[in-house]
């Protein structure tokens, strides 16, 4: 009997590869079961809206600012047609350039990228984190007063956290897809081009030029682009881990089939943001923290 070819074994492991897929039990979030975590997810997120909202007793930027006090220092603020965001100018530009490169990526069609951007582009997306590093921990250094290179200054502060956003954005997006998407395409770079980038670039100098050139009008979808990227985050992490859970790993073909862990999901976000906002309110009022 002749020796397996290099093809015999690679064709062989490719069966073997088919039918342990096939030989996998359907999704609990498919078929008819999918609609009602469908409709759950978006009355959830419907009355979790609707709360912070027309709940009375305070403004609306100041309910935003209350749910993420435990997740960001909020100093170093930005004021915007004479309100405060929600969150400080160095996570106004993070996450606000999070949820931009987010939606930009599936703008461009990468909604089932896998593959790594080209090297050059991988250089400059962990240069944008240096960069942010240097920054911040410069003014780090002011705050404490200490040695420092150079003067902070808010628009620094939100134009370096926007570079870590997109880099932020890419590299989430890659692991939500490589994690459980069973139809990711691995050679499909989740970005391909320098002119890729400079088009979410240029888009977060818009939202730059926005804030601090006090066009008021803005306040509001930006104030509510912040506060959702911040809190989006947070909710994309605890979807993975919940998704990882009830075994939707590499199984997903359809954003839809997500539905329930998408729902269940907001129950650990919800948690986690209560309870570091009112640890660190509870800390602020004990005078432990200012």
């Amino acid at each position: 009997m002749s020796e397996p070819t290099p093809d015999d074994v690679i064709r062989l492991a490719q069966q073997r590869i088919a039918t342990r897929e096939a030989a996998k039990p359907p999704l609990p979030g498919e078929a008819r079961v999918e609609r009602p975590w469908l409709w759950l997810f978006a009355s959830l997120f419907g009355v979790l809206l609707a709360a912070m909202v027309f709940w009375p007793g305070a403004p609306l930027e100041w309910k935003m600012y209350a749910v993420v006090h435990g997740v960001c220092a909020q100093e170093h603020n930005i004021i915007l047609g004479g309100a405060q965001f929600p969150i400080c100018a160095r996570n106004s530009g993070i996450y606000t350039s999070f949820l931009l490169t987010l939606a930009y990526l599936y703008a461009i069609g990468r909604g089932r990228a896998g593959g790594l951007p080209p090297w050059h582009l991988g250089v400059a997306l962990v240069a944008f984190v240096v960069i942010m590093g240097v920054d911040g921990f410069n003014s780090l250094f002011v705050d404490l007063g200490q040695p420092h290179l150079y003067t902070p200054d808010n628009r620094l502060r939100t134009l370096t956290g926007m570079g870590m956003g997109v880099s932020i954005s890419v590299m989430l997006h890659l692991v939500l897809n490589k994690t459980l998407r069973k139809d990711v395409d691995d050679s499909l770079p989740v970005l391909k081009s320098w002119w890729e980038l400079l088009g979410i670039l240029a888009i977060n100098g818009l939202v730059l030029v926005a804030i601090y050139g006090n066009l008021s009008f803005m306040f509001w979808p930006l104030a509510f682009s912040a506060f959702f990227g911040i809190t989006g985050v947070l909710y994309l992490v605890s979807l993975l881990l919940t998704s990882l859970i009830m075994g939707y790993e590499g199984r997903v073909t359809s954003i839809r089939q997500l539905a329930r862990p998408a729902a269940v999901a907001f129950i650990p976000t919800l948690i986690i943001l209560g309870l570091m906002s009112w640890l660190r309110f509870w800390l602020e009022g004990q005078g432990l923290m200012i």
